[in-house]
């Protein structure tokens, strides 16, 4: 099936994340090489963290005062390591939103299923709730990394540790529920699809697990008590009706958001850094946790 994607998108209409436990560990391998990352900005400062089992970085503004954080958790499916845009948008994240960025690398399946991803993003959590002195902190994260955001959400409200002031959920899933109607019509979309996600599953949870609110944060039975929210969906995207059923949601539950519905955009659209698109897009979530972190709401 052939989709009307921008023309700056179309370079990777061919792709499709591979699943196949015998291709992962190339690919991770491999990832660094694929899509080259930007050197760290002079304005920035890293520091690598040893967190529990997993590493985290923390990413900083050098010469500007900050009392902000955002934790970001990052997409793959469970399976697949940070791409350089990731990483090269925390940068951005941190520079233009005026705050650290504690980018969390956790665990991967297969070898680590659920819980352990969702466990590692919730240590992250309390981590910077030590050991960051702040005063607004947001959570975020793209594909599988906004599901995690979700679920460190329920997790933090579970254990009656303070909530995030903000949350940015760019392309959620949450996690990737099979019944929708974008899940049965987008089967062989770039990127990311039905198909595709039907052989993640296998690798991340076992079945009795599919069912927990911690893998699944739609099955939740209430969103009350989250903080403000931007969501952005991706129109040709298999999860695009999850991404509009969390909005829906959450308005239910009387939780302020921001629906972006981008357009003519494939999951993982943001790969595309020098995309006018995606800038633009990319600045509607600046302006969110400038809102956040500045003006204490949306």
């Amino acid at each position: 099936m052939k989709y009307d994607l921008r023309p700056e998108f179309q370079k990777y209409r061919w792709i499709r994340m591979p699943v196949q436990p015998i291709l992962l560990k190339t690919a991770n391998r491999l990832m660094p090489v694929i899509q080259h990352g930007k050197k760290l900005d002079s304005r920035l400062s890293s520091e690598t963290l040893h967190i529990g089992e997993f590493t985290a970085k923390l990413i900083r503004p050098k010469d500007r005062e900050t009392d902000a954080v955002l934790i970001y958790y990052h997409g793959g499916a469970f399976v697949l390591k940070a791409a350089a845009y990731h990483k090269n948008l925390a940068q951005t994240y941190a520079l233009r939103a005026n705050c650290a960025v504690l980018f969390a690398d956790y665990r991967l399946a297969p070898k680590y299923k659920f819980p352990v991803p969702a466990a590692d993003c919730f240590e992250a959590y309390c981590w910077a709730l030590k050991n960051l002195p702040f005063r607004k902190l947001a959570v975020g994260g793209d594909s599988v990394g906004a599901d995690l955001a979700m679920s460190v959400m329920l997790m933090a409200r579970e254990q009656g540790k303070r909530m995030p002031d903000g949350q940015m959920l760019m392309y959620p899933g949450a996690a990737g529920r099979p019944d929708t109607e974008s899940m049965q019509k987008f089967r062989d979309t770039p990127m990311w699809n039905a198909v595709l996600n039907e052989k993640a599953l296998d690798l991340c949870a076992d079945p009795k697990d599919r069912d927990d609110p911690l893998f699944m944060p739609l099955l939740s039975e209430t969103f009350s008590g989250f903080p403000p929210a931007y969501v952005e969906t991706v129109e040709f995207d298999c999860l695009h009706d999850a991404g509009i059923e969390i909005a829906e949601r959450y308005r239910e539950d009387g939780i302020k958001i921001v629906l972006n519905e981008t357009t003519r955009s494939m999951h993982g659209y943001d790969i595309a850094e020098t995309s006018p698109y995606v800038k633009e897009q990319v600045g509607k979530r600046i302006s969110f946790l400038t809102d956040i972190f500045e003006q204490g709401g949306i």
